[in-house]
Parts: C-alpha cells; structure tokens; sequence
C-alpha cells in the first residue's frame, strides 16, 4: 500500500567502542548500511575502515589442518578474546602438532575395521609401545583360517590378543622379547599375517586435548572475520569511526535504544536532506495484497520517491485471471492449494498469489454459473437472485462472444486510462510538468485516449455521434501537434532551450514517426485485450471438451472429470497466469511504473 518512510542516521563512536557499535548496528534488524565509500569525503581525509587478513588467514589454515588431521570442528557460542600475540602464539603450536598428527594419518591407511580393532589397541597407549627397549609389539590382521593353525606353532614366545573379527579377517596385536622377533614374525608371516604400522603418537588423544583450544579459537576468529565483513560500512572521520544508513521512520526510537550501553553520538537526517545517497525501498503491504509484491520484485522496486503498486497490481491482476479462468470449482481448488502451501511456508509469495487469484475464479465461477465444467449447476440460484430465465451470462452462446471481446477492450480501456492517472499523480509528484502536460501517458494523451474511448463507447452502446469535426480538430488533431511538438513544449517549460539539439529538420522527421507509433501503440495496447475474452471462451471450450468426454466414457466418466479438471487447472492456470502478467508488465506497467529502486537490505544479511 506504501512505500516506508526512512531516516539517515549516522552512529559514531572512538576506536575504543566502535567494534561494539558495528556489532550492535548489525544485530539490530533495523539498519540498512551505507558503503562508507559512498558517503566519506575523501578530499577532507576520510577513509573507510581497513580489513585486517590476519583473521581470515588464521582461519583458514586451521580450517585445512583441521580436515587434514580428521577432526570436525565444533564452534563454541561463547569463547575467550584473544589479542594478534596470542593468536600468533597459537598458530605457531597448533600447526606443529597438527601437522604431526596430518603426517601419522598419512602414514597409516585404514580401513573402518582396522579402525575399530585400533581404537581398542589405544588403551594400552602408542607412544609407550613404541619407546619399550627390551619388547616389541606387532599388529596386524590375519585370514580366519590362518588363526586355526596358531595352535600348530610355538606359543610360548609369544602373547596375543584378538581385537576384532569380521566374516573374513580377524585383528590381533601381540608381543614377545627382542630376543624372538625374527622367529614370531615368520610364524605369523606364514600364516598371512598383514602388519598394520602401529602409529609412532595417539592422535586421537592429542585431538580430544587441543579440541577445546580449537574450538575455542575458531570461534573468535570467525566472529572476528564477520565482524571485518562489515568494516566496508565504516568510515572513519576525524579520529572517529561512522556506521551509516537507513533505518524506518517507526523504528528509530528502538534502534537508537540498543546503543544505551555504548559511547555513541547519534545524527540523524531526513532522506531528503541527503542527496548524495539514494534511499531504499521498503514495501509496506496488508495480508492480502503482500503476496503480489512477488511480481513487482521481478520487474523492480519502485524508487523510494515514487508510489507502490501492489495494490493496483492485486486488484487487477486478480479480476483478470478471475475473467479468464472463471470456474468456481477449480477456482476453489487454487484457493485450497494456495492457502496451505501458504501456511506451510508463509514466505513462499507465489503460494499467496494462487490463493487470492482462486478466489477471484470462484466469482466469477458463480457470475458464469460454471463448477468443474458443469454450466447447470448454478442455474436455480441466478433464477432467484438475479431473476433471469436461465443462467446470468452463458459464454458458450454464440451471441455471448461479441459481448466477451467488447467488454474485454472495455476493460483494457479503462485500465489504460487509470494507469495514465497514476502516471500523472506521478509526474505531479516529481515536479516533471512537461512530461505531464505533453507526453503520451499525460494529460494531453489521457485527452486523446479519452476522447476516443468516449466516442467509440457512444457509438455503438448510446448511439451517440462524438467525432464531429469540431472535437476531431480539439480532440484529436492539436494533441497530435503537442505530440509532435513535444520535445520544445517539455524544454520550453523546465526553462530550456526550444532549438532541438540537431536542427528541426531532423526533429520533425523523427517526430513524425514517434506520433504514428503512439497512435499504433493506443490500437495494439486496446487490442491486446481481447485475450482477456479469448481466454474465457478458450476455458468454456476446453471444458466443454472435458465434460463431452465424461459423458462418452460412461462408468469411467468420474476419472475422466477428474483427470480433465487436473489437466485444465494445471495447463490453463499456467497460461492465464502468464498472460495476466504480460498485461501487467507491457499494458500497464509501460505507462506509469520504471522500478529501478534500491532494494531495504539488512547490514546483518552480510554477516
């Protein structure tokens, strides 16, 4: 319904506050940041504030580490602050034992079952095995069948232990003196035994020790690179450290609260005051209308001076779908399906736009007296309340399809002529008088359209004769010569020179061609209409179609109803859809709407 108001605020704080300050203005959700690089004066020594790599270099090397080592870092909420030296510090220990532990893991390949029969080895402890003098210690797996013959060999030399069994392989670890190694590793090389290289340190140990270190600093490294994210809206002036943007009007008063606790200095500024900087665009819209700010996102936000039109895109866009696909029952089964994809994710604004459209289907459903195909339905209720004989307006009657495409022109005629309204409100708005007393879509088009949608409509509805010579000369002809003149007539009241820049000759040769094109552009834009009546006979002839079927198919004629109700809600809603969009976007948005706005945008999106 509106386009929301802002406010320019700039909050300034001193090195000592300002990385709290940028945090607090990021977490608001109410700040639009400004680039600093937009607004800073650079000729006056302004800068923006300058990132520091050592975060997000830090970052990433333990990051890779990390994953190379096998460990799954897990960032805490709440984490210790630590200064440059103590990150360098940390650095400098943590890639000395991470890159031990990425060499170990290098070293041994394991598959899940080596990894298991190795977790249980763990409790006698790796580095003790590996420093014993006088004992050895191997590990390995061997071929079930192969642990069958150990009793066929000396054991005394030796002590063994199973750590794990699958279908195949079974997984030991045994030890003997250094006097017997050689004999008991050809025992166990004759029985197939496949070493695995016990690790020379427990990884897994020093992993669970320095986890909590880990987490920990990652947790303020990343907070610090988001925090540097966000340095781009920061300019520093004078010593001082600036965050700018816009904040809603409503919302000032709850933004500048969350500072309470900070040393900030607040300056605020209506938009206007700030040339320099384009406004953003917030929309504004009630239930209803909110879910058609879908469409106007895809052509573009309005600018924050001009108007928002979701409103005029709901009402319009919902008549003429509800015209063209005019059937109560599937109109309610776009409304069902709508509503509860709405429900289920209430931003998904396509599933608002099939709800709203399902109703105006409904309305005209029951206005041409069609459920699900079926044109008798409603009959015994138009009696009573409209007192007709038969139905209100039965469109498959052949006297139904000159009224159908009349009214559809009717309709684009007036949909025309409002549009040309809004974009005189518009103009008004804008100061732009010339665009508004000569141009197309002004008041000296709206003149023409006017008269000539007055005419027609008295000649065949009122058999009334308008185009006399004296209105074709004041109606017709001088606002053809304001067309032509159009470009001196614009200059000659913002104060410009009338001379056009490349001589009249050249001028009027192109202005000719631009009037012809604007009298063409008034017959294709009314006639692009008549899809509007086309689609409704298309409709009421695809059911009829439908409806033939059922009625040939006997027993199976529920399934085909079914099926054919499907096939046209699913075909035919997509086509209406579009096509209402096309009207939208080339009859009506080409006359009054540019979008080209800036899109209200969180600073905490950034992060």
């Amino acid at each position: 319904m509106s386009i929301v108001k802002m406010k320019y605020i700039q909050t300034i704080a001193d090195k000592n506050h300002y990385k709290e300050m940028l945090i607090t203005g990021a977490n608001s959700n109410y700040l639009h940041g400004e680039l600093a690089s937009n607004w800073i004066d650079v000729e006056n020594g302004d800068t923006v504030l300058v990132e520091d790599t050592l975060y997000n270099d830090t970052l990433n090397q333990i990051h890779n580490l990390c994953h190379m080592a096998g460990y799954q870092i897990k960032p805490k909420e709440q984490f210790k602050k630590y200064t440059v030296e103590e990150i360098q510090a940390f650095l400098v220990d943590f890639e000395r034992i991470f890159k031990t532990v990425c060499e170990v893991n290098d070293a041994v390949s394991l598959n899940a079952d080596d990894g298991v029969a190795l977790e249980k080895l763990r409790e006698i402890g790796f580095e003790a095995m590996n420093q014993c003098r006088y004992v050895t210690f191997g590990f390995g797996r061997m071929p079930n069948e192969s642990m069958k013959k150990l009793d066929l060999h000396d054991q005394s030399k030796y002590e063994m232990v199973e750590l794990h069994k699958s279908n195949i392989y079974t997984w030991v670890a045994y030890v003997t003196s250094n006097t017997f190694v050689k004999e008991v590793k050809r025992i166990f090389d004759s029985l197939y035994f496949e070493e695995i290289k016990i690790p020379i340190i427990d990884t897994h140990r020093i992993l669970v020790e320095y986890a909590d270190a880990v987490d920990d600093m990652v947790a303020f490294l990343k907070y610090r690179y988001d925090l540097m994210k966000l340095y781009k809206y920061v300019g520093v002036v004078d010593g001082n450290y600036v965050l700018a943007g816009f904040v809603s009007e409503q919302d000032v008063r709850a933004y500048k609260a969350l500072f309470q606790h900070i040393d900030v200095v607040f300056q605020e500024k209506d938009v206007n005051e700030v040339s320099n900087l384009k406004p953003p665009t917030k929309l504004k819209n009630n239930w209803f209308t909110r879910p058609f700010e879908i469409f106007i996102n895809m052509y573009g936000l309005p600018g924050y001076w001009d108007m928002d039109p979701t409103t005029f895109v709901c009402l319009t866009y919902c008549l003429l779908f509800g015209i063209m696909f005019g059937d109560f029952g599937q109109g309610f089964v776009l409304f069902l399906l709508g509503t509860l994809l709405e429900l289920k994710n209430p931003k998904m604004l396509l599933a608002g736009v099939i709800s709203r459209v399902g109703i105006a289907s409904m309305i005209f459903g029951f206005l041409f007296g069609s459920f699900f195909g079926n044109e008798e339905l409603f009959n015994p209720i138009h009696q009573a309340l409209f007192g007709v004989k038969d139905k209100l307006f039965h469109v498959m009657d052949g006297s139904s399809t000159m009224i159908l495409l009349s009214s559809a022109i009717l309709i684009g005629a007036v949909l025309i002529l409002i549009s040309m309204l809004i974009n005189m409100y518009l103009h008004i708005k804008h100061k732009a008088y010339g665009e508004l007393l000569f141009s197309p879509n002004g008041i000296t088009g709206f003149i023409l359209y006017g008269y000539i949608f007055y005419g027609l409509l008295g000649m065949f509805m009122f058999q009334y004769q308008a185009f006399t010579k004296l209105n074709l000369i004041l109606f017709l002809g001088i606002p053809a010569l304001i067309f032509l003149m159009k470009e001196p007539l614009v200059h000659l009241v913002e104060g410009k020179a009338i001379r056009p820049k490349h001589g009249w000759g050249a001028y009027f040769t192109e202005a000719i061609f631009e009037v012809f094109e604007i009298f063409l552009s008034y017959i294709t834009n009314s006639m692009s209409y008549l899809r509007v009546g086309g689609f409704v006979l298309s409709h009421a002839g695809m059911m009829l179609v439908v409806m033939t079927l059922v009625e040939m198919t006997g027993k199976s004629g529920l399934l085909v109803m079914i099926i054919g109700n499907i096939f046209v809600i699913g075909l035919e809603g997509l086509i209406v859809g579009i096509q209402t969009l096309r009207l939208q976007y080339y009859e009506m948005f080409s006359r009054y709407y540019s979008g080209g706005g800036k899109e209200f945008k969180l600073i905490s999106k950034d992060i």
